[in-house]
């Protein structure tokens, strides 16, 4: 489900659930006749105690996103780099080298970014990142003058890919994120005890908060 299906999918509940509560015979002899008092200057407060909060959140997973962003690319361009190397390597050595680094991105696509994003290794990237290693090591054996480049952009290769692990696995905090979805939760709530008359201006009103 897209973020447009969602949306439409929660303006239809919302409206659904207003209608309800709006058209209630305790609503329009309780809430819309009381005295409201300090209740907007409350619920002015509460929003602004969500906006700093939220500003800080969205910044600080904006960040991250960048670094996520950084990271994903410097180990496809050491990635780039290595394949390029490989002209450079013996025949029957590039020949082992180029499609392990294919297997390696089929890997990640596949199933590295999922795993990542949880917390988890991917042991098929890991086994092929070994038999990457080895080759290289083998390769090394076999003419060290002309396999020495490789080894810094693999040693590259896996710094950048414990950033993308690193940053992927990164999550808001739980209680800053149930603390957000606490104060969402009054934002969109307390504007029903907040009665205007016209049922068109109320719905309006409520709905642009929920959907914000």
């Amino acid at each position: 489900m897209n973020i447009l299906q969602k949306i439409i999918t929660f303006i239809v509940g919302f409206s659904s659930l207003f209608y309800l509560v709006r058209t209630g015979d305790y609503y329009s002899s309780k809430i819309l006749l009381a005295d409201l008092g300090g209740i907007p200057i409350l619920y002015s407060t509460i929003g602004m105690i969500f906006s700093i909060i939220a500003a800080f959140a969205i910044q600080k997973e904006w960040d991250n996103w960048n670094n996520l962003v950084e990271a994903a690319k410097d180990e496809v361009d050491s990635l780039e780099e290595l394949w390029i190397w490989t002209g450079r390597l013996p025949q029957s050595v590039g020949k082992k080298i180029k499609p392990l680094i294919a297997e390696y991105l089929k890997v990640v696509i596949r199933e590295g970014w999922q795993k990542s994003e949880r917390g988890e290794r991917s042991e098929a990237a890991e086994q092929t990142l070994s038999l990457l290693r080895n080759v290289l090591l083998e390769a090394s054996q076999y003419d060290s003058q002309v396999v020495p480049s490789p080894f810094p952009l693999f040693s590259d290769l896996s710094k950048h890919r414990k950033d993308r692990s690193h940053f992927s696995a990164r999550h808001m905090p739980g209680i800053l994120r149930y603390t957000l979805i606490f104060a969402t939760g009054l934002l969109i709530f307390l504007p029903f005890f907040i009665g205007i008359k016209n049922i068109w201006l109320g719905y309006i009103f409520t709905l642009s908060i929920a959907t914000l």
